[in-house]
């Protein structure tokens, strides 16, 4: 049991004044370390609520760590390492089992239970997700994220122009695959209807999911060779017709920045990237291919109907090597950012729709937010309550994108057939999910 924080310390905080602002509090008093992942519009939007934050509370200063995607979970491996993790800590659901024990960060629990961290309004499920395989809350969840197709709209129009409808949801597998072969006729010479996602762990998962199986049961593999195996023979059949890129493209186009990509020159039609990332894709796009327009749309549901979108959180948790005295700033900075409706402007849903149901319906019928995030709003309010979370074991994540992308790749360009990449993407994946599970 972790002690509570005093009470007259956090009523203070919880001080209200005229409109969304907290009242400044002098008694609130002490540095903390915050870290985050992310490029510079998210960084100068975090930047904007800690000095928000910190003009609110004069006696209080946060130390910024950011880093891109990848460095930043290095550096926190270092950081947990060394018991140097800061005090606040943005962590995401799909890594969280990898860190997610007591002696790398805080368990939440009682903090929730007495009050100290506010977790109003933010739906059970989306709660949920930030508990660990011990069943113990590590995280306060600030932004939902789902993964969806982002395609060009003139694309979509010209096609239709030429008799080619874009189905309506919930379209399956199948259709959504017939409709990439009839509007490949309709674009420019050179231009592929979709990126190949054979090679893509998000769009796999819902693709399993659709299919009636689960991902992972623990840190064992929970869907079938079969599943794989029809997985690698989809993506074989439409890159074979030319609906994608031939598989050097493939590869590059994944790791790509998105000027550089199909989607912003008009070379693709379709592909996979994160909702979230519409409002900083339709900006690129805005100067690669002028007058082009990028929107979203469900990944397809199963032959039955199942749909097998997934859903994640990211929020922030604690270090379990913050000290004591620090728990008052680090608890009122959690519920600072999760929950104020300043904060909430700034950081636009930029991470994931803003957890708080109140603070996302704000958002999307305010004038004044970004067409681009009330689309990623709208979309995550039509089909989230229909997603299939995914509990991720230890290195999960990691895993699956390693072994997916290099199964497909020996199929692709012919290295492997299709069922013997499939045993040997199992059979790698489980190895992983082992040996993650031994050292965690």
């Amino acid at each position: 049991m972790r002690p509570a924080i005093a009470t007259s310390v956090i009523a203070l905080t919880l001080a209200t004044v005229p409109g969304t602002t907290v009242a400044q509090d002098s008694d609130l008093q002490g540095d903390i370390r915050f870290s985050w992942w992310g490029g510079q519009v998210r960084n100068d939007k975090t930047d904007q609520i800690i000095q928000l934050f910190e003009e609110q509370h004069p006696g209080v200063s946060i130390s910024r760590e950011n880093a891109d995607w990848e460095p930043y979970w290095q550096r926190l491996t270092i950081q947990t390492t060394g018991n140097n993790q800061p005090c606040a800590i943005t962590m995401q659901t799909r890594w969280l089992a990898t860190y997610a024990s007591e002696d790398i960060l805080m368990p939440l629990d009682d903090m929730v239970a007495d009050g100290t961290l506010n977790v109003e309004g933010i739906p059970e499920a989306v709660l949920e997700s930030g508990r660990g395989p011990d069943g113990n809350l590590y995280m306060i969840p600030h932004g939902v994220f789902y993964f969806a197709l982002m395609y060009n709209e003139q694309m979509a129009e010209a096609a239709a122009e030429a008799g080619v409808e874009r189905p309506e949801y919930p379209y399956n597998w199948d259709q959504f695959a017939q409709y990439l072969r009839d509007v490949l006729p309709t674009l420019e010479e050179g231009a592929v209807a979709s990126h190949n996602m054979g090679i893509e762990p998000d769009a796999f998962i819902p693709w399993v999911q659709s299919h009636g199986e689960d991902v992972f049961d623990g840190s064992e593999i929970a869907f079938s060779r079969d599943t794989v195996i029809e997985w690698f023979n989809y993506w074989e059949a439409l890159r074979q017709e030319g609906v994608t890129e031939p598989p050097e493209v493939m590869i590059e186009d994944n790791s790509a920045l998105i000027e550089q990509s199909n989607l912003a020159n008009a070379r693709g039609f379709v592909t996979n990237r994160p909702p979230n990332q519409l409002g900083s894709v339709q900006t690129i796009v805005d100067t690669v291919s002028p007058g082009a327009t990028i929107d979203i749309m469900p990944y397809p549901v199963g032959p039955d109907g199942t749909v097998g979108m997934d859903l994640g959180a990211n929020g922030i948790a604690i270090g379990a090597n913050c000290p004591e005295e620090k728990w008052p700033v680090v608890a009122e900075w959690i519920n600072f950012f999760t929950q104020n409706p300043e904060a909430a402007d700034i950081y636009e849903s930029d991470n994931g729709v803003v957890a708080v149901d109140s603070l996302a319906t704000a958002q999307a019928e305010n004038p004044d937010t970004q067409a681009t995030q009330v689309r990623h709003i709208e979309l995550y309010q039509e089909v989230g309550e229909t997603a299939n979370p995914v509990f991720w074991p230890p290195s999960g994540y990691q895993a699956l994108d390693d072994t997916l992308g290099r199964a497909y790749e020996a199929v692709a360009f012919g290295s492997l057939s299709v069922e013997d990449a499939a045993d040997q993407f199992m059979s790698d994946l489980q190895q992983q999910l082992d040996q993650a599970a031994s050292q965690s």
